[in-house]
């Protein structure tokens, strides 16, 4: 027998268990409130010669999108990744009207960028999980701040949110399973959080998101549900009917949380601050034959209007969704 097992399978037993679980607890939005907008992006030329798996996406404070990739070096299942610094440019800057790439940076210093974003005073930071640290930059791309885990103590952070002060919060959730608070000079404030699945426990807190009365919403995604905290720590709320949340956001009075129903099919919910689900609609749209595996990045703009997911594995892309009221078959 062929012990070798495909990529595709590995990851369908992965979500197997998943989106069963996450389907049998979801509430069926009765329409799907966007919709891709074809012919958006235009990729390619010096900054993006081959397609790119992408993990994050932002928007910057003068609008455009920001696209965080893993340049060359892909994450495989079975192969892992390169742990060699990523020589392209990772961050791609996309003017949103045209779709076009204006301007690329961030080379020679990941290894395996996990998401993206961008913060009140428009610095950008990206968490590195190969690398184990975390990153803040001007708008320009030049380094502001590196919190490596000989200093920080990650063993594999996922997100960092940022809170009125300047200080933030970092995911920390491969073995640790907590929230690490620093100062904004990024002096430690202290962590929380517990390995497990009960209130103020974490299992898989893959992202972070705050909102302006600095409420941290934790997107747990083996746990299936978002976990609303303090900046300290202390449990406000729990949002059980969420999937297994990839990316959670906060955008113009909203929470938009991005889950993975199975590895090419995933959903994008928008909830109000206490929990009420306002309106959904799948990353792969009824009757759409292209490659939408694995979604895994989000970022919000245009009041809700404008929504963009970016994927990783063989679909490699950002895929701009418009609000729409066409009503799903």
């Amino acid at each position: 027998m062929n012990s070798r097992i495909s990529r595709r399978r590995f990851f369908s037993w992965c979500t197997l268990f998943a989106g069963a679980l996450s389907a049998s607890r979801l509430e069926a939005a009765p329409e799907e409130t966007h919709l891709p907008e074809k012919g958006w992006p235009t990729l390619g030329g010096e900054f993006y010669p081959e397609p790119s798996q992408i993990s994050g996406v932002a928007v910057a404070r003068d609008g455009n999108i920001l696209a965080l990739t893993h340049g060359d070096n892909h994450s495989e299942p079975q192969k892992g990744f390169r742990r060699e610094l990523i020589r392209r440019p990772v961050v791609l800057v996309i003017e949103p009207k045209s779709g076009k790439i204006i301007r690329a940076w961030g080379n020679n210093i990941f290894t395996l960028p996990h998401q993206i974003t961008v913060d009140a005073a428009g610095h950008v930071w990206i968490v590195d999980g190969g690398a184990k640290s975390v990153f803040k930059f001007d708008a320009n791309g030049e380094k502001m701040l590196e919190l490596t885990p000989g200093e920080a103590g990650f063993t594999l952070p996922t997100d960092v949110a940022v809170l009125s002060d300047g200080s933030f919060i970092v995911a920390d959730g491969a073995l640790n399973k907590r929230g690490v608070k620093f100062d904004a000079s990024g002096q430690s404030l202290g962590d929380w959080g517990l390995r497990g699945s009960g209130p103020m426990q974490l299992h898989s807190p893959h992202s972070l998101a705050v909102d302006e009365d600095d409420r941290v919403y934790v997107g747990d995604r083996e746990n299936h549900w978002v976990q609303v905290f303090t900046p300290e720590g202390e449990l406000l709320a729990t949002w059980r009917k969420v999937g297994g949340p990839l990316t959670v956001r906060y955008h113009a009075g909203s929470v938009y949380v991005l889950s993975n129903l199975s590895g090419p099919r995933g959903i994008v919910r928008r909830f109000s601050k206490q929990g009420e689900l306002l309106e959904s609609f799948h990353t792969k749209p009824h009757g759409a034959t292209g490659d939408f595996e694995w979604p895994h990045g989000l970022a919000v703009s245009d009041g809700g209007d404008s929504i963009y997911v970016g994927f990783v594995l063989s679909a490699r892309r950002i895929q701009r969704y418009r609000r729409t009221k066409i009503t799903a078959k």
